[in-house]
């Protein structure tokens, strides 16, 4: 199940950025991310029926911020981690094949 919810990388650069900015209203977090909003809403919306992410509406205005549950929360920090360590990997290869 794991796999389906984090299958296509938008998916995870998404959970990483309302980690970082917290609530934050769909628009501008497609802009943040370079993607365009029908992509970026297909993807919330698996977010969403996997229990990853959450939204509210207030008026036209679709808010989404990463849902509070421990097993959430877990994840993406393990992701973070995952991450920085791919990135000081990624630095070592390069000055390796410079």
């Amino acid at each position: 199940m794991i796999e389906e919810a984090l299958k296509a990388p938008l998916r995870i650069r998404i959970l990483l950025a309302l980690w970082e900015y917290g609530e934050i209203n769909a628009t501008e977090l497609a802009h943040i991310l370079g993607t365009n909003y029908a992509q970026l809403a297909t993807h919330l919306k698996d977010l969403i029926n996997y229990g990853l992410v959450e939204e509210r509406r207030v008026g036209r205005v679709r808010l989404v911020k990463v849902r509070k549950d421990d097993v959430v929360i877990s994840l993406i920090k393990a992701l973070i981690v995952a991450n920085e360590k791919i990135k000081q990997n990624q630095k070592i290869l390069n000055k390796t094949n410079s």
